[in-house]
């Protein structure tokens, strides 16, 4: 049995840059919580799973290698597809859970080689 666990709160006491911390496993699949100030996540996909955003507070935006980008605000949501190199841009602070796999596999791409 798990404990309960108010979100909101738990995000007011942590004032790290970044901060990025599974919360709980539910049937081979989990829920992180991820605390960012300003803050730019590298590049990468994840080559077996889905990775579903959800904001609680704050403007995350995700940017896609074409160019394209989404906004999500608080109670939004998206779902990035296997596969899809993208990256997220916490702007100003912003706190966000991230529904995936729990044997999920980030690949994380340079663009520079």
């Amino acid at each position: 049995m798990t404990n309960k666990i108010n979100l909101i709160d738990f995000g007011k006491d942590i004032l790290e840059h970044h901060y990025n911390d599974k919360i709980v496993s539910v049937n081979n699949h989990c829920l992180r919580i991820a605390i960012n100030q300003d803050n730019t996540f590298p590049w990468h996909r994840h080559n077996r799973t889905d990775e579903l955003f959800l904001v609680l507070e704050g403007n995350l935006r995700i940017e896609f290698e074409n160019g394209e980008f989404v906004d999500l605000f608080p109670n939004e949501t998206y779902c990035v597809k296997s596969g899809i190199i993208h990256r997220t841009i916490a702007i100003g602070r912003t706190i966000n859970l991230c529904f995936e796999s729990d044997e999920e596999d980030t690949e994380y791409i340079d663009f520079n080689k």
